[in-house]
């Protein structure tokens, strides 16, 4: 292997390569104007889309048909699913639901409480009024 030979085909038609080359891509060129002006997670989904259509085609494997193009598809969205931070809109949406069953076993557990010190004051009174009337 030459130094200069990072990127091979063989590595870009990889799932790795794919995500190095479509990050790459987006890193360096979502500060042109005219792509400024388009959704981060689109404009990643048509250099996925893209990239997978051009490697495809240069490996000779791109067939023509609905299960080729599905699959293709189906690949873009999970490249665009990791590279749009993905991974950390679902832990927070994990997160969110954890801290929200969390809040709601803690209220519970306070109503019990509430409750258990409530019937405690009541039962002193009665103890009260019953050590008075004797």
């Amino acid at each position: 292997m030459e130094i200069t030979d990072f990127l091979t085909q063989n590595f870009l038609s990889s799932f790795t390569g794919t995500l190095v080359a479509v990050e790459l891509i987006v890193f360096t060129t979502k500060d042109f104007p005219l792509i400024k002006k388009i959704p981060t997670k689109l404009y990643t989904f048509i250099l996925a889309v893209a990239h997978l259509v051009i490697v495809k085609t240069t490996t000779g494997s791109i067939e023509m048909s609905v299960e080729c193009y599905y699959r293709l598809f189906i690949n873009a969205l999970v490249v665009v699913l990791i590279l749009c931070g993905g991974y950390d809109t679902i832990m927070e949406k994990f997160k969110s639901i954890k801290d929200i069953t969390g809040n709601l076993i803690s209220e519970a557990n306070d109503n019990e409480k509430n409750k258990s010190n409530t019937s405690n004051e009541e039962q002193k009174q009665i103890e009260d009024k019953n050590e008075a009337n004797k």
